[in-house]
């Protein structure tokens, strides 16, 4: 592994982390803060490619941590995905009956990106595991 491949997971792997990003109440609360946050959580996933051929995936430590990268994020994303559920959840029983639907309609949305995160989870690990052939991703 050379110093580029090195700094390009390093990179990586502090950006999985995204300890400069908050999923607060209130970022929970405000459906478009809450797009913003897992837009630039996605990023990882986003740029796999670019990422891949970065990487010398020839190598089973690059590849690893490659994959504990994406690891790393996707319970990151789950974590907060779950913790706006549960806030939403309370919103909904202290919400009066006017705003009830709208509440609703949030928490459903956040929800359902529960099966967003399924289907990029896959498809990135699927790259993943075309071009790193390593047991671990079995």
């Amino acid at each position: 592994m050379d110093r580029g491949d090195l700094a390009t997971i390093n990179e990586l792997a502090q950006r999985a982390r995204a300890t400069d990003v908050e999923m607060s109440e209130s970022t929970c609360l405000n459906l478009s803060k809450f797009k913003a946050v897992l837009r630039q959580l996605r990023k990882v996933d986003d740029n796999i490619m670019l990422r891949l051929n970065n990487t010398n995936t020839a190598s089973r430590e690059d590849c690893l941590a490659l994959f504990n990268a994406l690891q790393t994020t996707y319970l990151r994303r789950s974590k907060d995905i779950d913790t706006c559920v549960a806030v939403l959840d309370k919103k909904l029983s202290d919400t009066d009956h006017g705003r009830l639907f709208s509440v609703r309609a949030q928490r459903d949305w956040v929800a359902n990106e529960r099966s967003v995160e399924s289907i990029i989870r896959r498809r990135s690990l699927d790259v993943l595991g075309s071009r790193c052939q390593f047991d671990f991703l079995e």
